[in-house]
């Protein structure tokens, strides 16, 4: 991870902050994919989908500030640069979305975030009990937007 030390080295510290930077771009990403198909979704369930991805996008942004501020409070600087953030991107399609393909993608798109928080849950083990707990947090949250999305799908 590129990291200005700020603060004394700590190996559970640098440990957490790895962990967090792991995920901190692809939860910006997912911000971005759930607005792209907030705007461009059409058909049947064009409503409720055009309401869950705006609030996908929402928490996915509120998470990536909790995971950011939480490396920077162990002394560490973050990376949700553009292209840091397209780096991590599973190219969501552009333009218009029906509403199945809407599902499908963010679907995809909310497994890979899930996949890379698991990851970084597992390289936590117990360096920083804030950290895990805010990650916790993210997988709480992409599991029940995943369910919802699958119960949109019928």
């Amino acid at each position: 991870m590129p990291s200005t030390l700020e603060a004394a080295p700590d190996t559970a510290a640098f440990t957490a902050a790895a962990a967090l930077q792991k995920v901190l771009p692809e939860l910006v990403a997912l911000s971005l994919d759930a607005k792209q198909a907030h705007w461009n979704v059409t058909g049947a369930r064009f409503l409720a989908l055009h309401e869950l991805t705006d609030r996908i996008a929402a928490d996915a942004r509120a998470w990536a500030d909790r995971v950011a501020e939480r490396a920077v409070a162990l002394g560490f600087a973050v990376d949700a640069r553009a292209r840091t953030v397209a780096a991590s991107d599973g190219q969501f399609p552009a333009g218009r979305l029906g509403d199945r393909e809407a599902i499908a993608e963010l679907t995809a798109v909310i497994d890979r975030v899930a996949a890379a928080t698991n990851v970084a849950l597992g390289d936590l083990t117990d360096a920083d009990p804030v950290a895990h707990d805010a990650l916790v947090a993210v997988v709480e949250g992409l599991d029940k937007y995943r369910w919802m999305l699958a119960a949109q799908a019928g």
